[in-house]
């Protein structure tokens, strides 16, 4: 059974190729948002250190997507770093705000700012989204690997 692999980077994704020559892959260059995920069709997904860019209501809907492209039983696999406090959560979006007024940067233009959630948020985002069971499964300090099963 094959993998598909999703990255904005070509270079990522031939590097990813090239580790793993020996194995059946679907290379897709494209935005978890924009990309084709189908309903049903995967066992599991991983992501890591991938999503602390993005809000929570657009989390929500990545996960939903994620949610219906996993077969009933499927899981998604999580690994990311997280906001230590509601309030230091509340400072990335603030900063970010004021960094796209000041350079005049529009809300679907394309940027690299970190906004991680809290570990909390980031958990109510994937309960929001369908997962019927999340589960924190390590942490070495800010990062965290969270389980999240589809029933």
């Amino acid at each position: 059974m094959g993998s598909t692999l999703i990255d904005l980077s070509a270079a990522m994704l031939e590097a990813l190729a090239a580790k793993f020559p020996d194995k059946e892959i679907t290379l897709v260059q494209d935005s978890y948002f924009d990309a084709e995920l189908g309903t049903q069709v995967y066992d599991a997904a991983v992501s890591v250190e991938s999503l602390h860019h993005y809000p929570f209501e657009k989390k929500v809907a990545l996960y939903r997507k994620l949610h219906d492209a996993l077969r009933d039983g499927g899981r998604f696999v999580l690994t990311d770093y997280f906001a230590e406090s509601v309030e230091q959560e509340k400072a990335y979006f603030d900063e970010l705000a004021r960094l796209k007024r000041e350079q005049n940067i529009t809300d679907d233009a394309l940027y690299h700012y970190d906004t991680p959630l809290t570990v909390e948020h980031e958990i109510e985002a994937l309960r929001a989204a369908g997962f019927s069971a999340v589960h924190v499964l390590n942490r070495w300090e800010n990062t965290y690997t969270i389980l999240a099963e589809k029933q």
